[in-house]
């Protein structure tokens, strides 16, 4: 499986473009890269929280349990 993919890009390299064609691949491939951030940067803000939640310190006058 791995020949053949060695071989697919062997061809696409092998391959002659001129600038214009040069630049459009290079737009696509950092779109899809920024794509590809952005989902994963979404997708983990919306996943739920793991984190475990710290005890508040008290710090200051009306903190303490004698205060409340």
């Amino acid at each position: 499986m791995v020949p053949q993919y060695k071989q697919q890009l062997d061809s696409m390299m092998q391959r002659e473009v001129n600038r214009a064609e040069f630049l459009k691949i290079i737009g696509i491939a950092l779109l899809g890269i920024i794509g590809v951030i952005g989902f994963l940067k979404n997708l983990h803000e919306s996943l739920p929280a793991q984190t475990v939640a710290k005890k508040q310190l008290s710090g200051g006058y009306g903190r303490s349990a004698y205060g409340r």
